[in-house]
């Protein structure tokens, strides 16, 4: 098999296992890097021309490289392993499922990068995940951030107004309150920011990820459960994070453009006509045709 042909079917075999699955065990014996943690939630896989990504929802990117000889096995709890144990480069077990990745000839495990994250760009925000986190000051950090036209998706995983959100809660959290995710900052009132805040800062001192108790996050092609209509799914923002959310019931503030998109509609002056060379061609011929009349 072609190393890139290998590369794609282990890349589905793991995302079948581990996509929206809270991890409960990690190991990489000859790792010194930064580890990904227990309790966080894998949302994408990314296979690349000779290596896999896996990404967990606070953005934190577990990269290996591929050659021949190399493989990421899938096994159910209590299956036989196809390999020694003790040859196994990296572990990530979520319960029902154990992946396990062999022969690796590099490891790498770092931050999926958003400029706007990175604290050396300002002051990093309160952390709702805090039992006393001052929700006023996360609030007049969102009432007064720069670029009003960002979306509140986007502005709650900004760290420079609040930290502790991940992906998965930034979904649950916009559901909650209804609110569209391309809604830009600036439309909203500060008591629906406090009200957002607060409803994260709830949300995180019970946290408790798991696909059964998660109402918006991983359901995509599932029905809402509170309006029933589709639960969609796509990449949105700088850094290009999986977003769930729900069109038929998310309606608050609802752009009439969203974000790095066509626009749902495009103004036209009527008194130019269209612009086409095509359509410039034709109508000089049918000009001609009334003037020879």
């Amino acid at each position: 098999m072609l190393i890139g042909n290998k590369v794609q079917h282990n890349a589905a075999a793991l995302r079948t296992a581990l996509l929206g699955k809270k991890m409960v065990r990690f190991e990489a014996p000859q790792m010194d890097s930064i580890v990904p943690q227990v309790g966080h939630t894998i949302e994408e896989v990314r296979n690349l021309d000779k290596s896999i990504e896996i990404i967990w929802d606070n953005g934190i990117v577990l990269n290996t490289r591929m050659k021949m000889s190399s493989s990421w096995d899938v096994y159910r709890k209590g299956d036989t392993w196809r390999k020694n144990v003790k040859h196994a480069d990296v572990l990530i077990d979520v319960q029902d499922w154990v992946a396990v990745c062999f022969d690796t000839p590099e490891i790498d495990v770092y931050h999926d990068f958003d400029p706007r994250r990175h604290p050396i760009l300002g002051k990093l925000g309160p952390d709702l995940a805090h039992l006393d986190a001052d929700i006023e000051e996360a609030v007049d950090r969102m009432m007064e951030y720069e670029e009003r036209d960002e979306t509140v998706a986007d502005v709650l995983l900004d760290q420079r107004v609040v930290r502790g959100v991940s992906n998965v809660f930034r979904c649950e959290i916009l559901w909650a309150c209804e609110l569209h995710p391309y809604a830009n900052i600036g439309t909203l009132k500060r008591a629906e920011c406090r009200e957002l805040l607060t409803l994260a800062h709830e949300m995180l001192q019970n946290a408790d990820v798991s696909s059964n108790n998660l109402a918006i996050y991983g359901r995509q092609g599932k029905s809402c459960v509170r309006c029933s209509d589709l639960v969609k799914v796509n990449h949105h923002g700088e850094a290009n994070r999986v977003l769930y959310w729900c069109a038929g019931c998310q309606t608050a503030h609802e752009p009439l453009v969203r974000p790095n998109f066509t626009p749902l509609y495009i103004e036209r002056d009527a008194s130019i006509g269209d612009s086409h060379p095509a359509a410039k061609q034709f109508m000089n011929e049918i000009i001609s045709l009334r003037d020879a009349g």
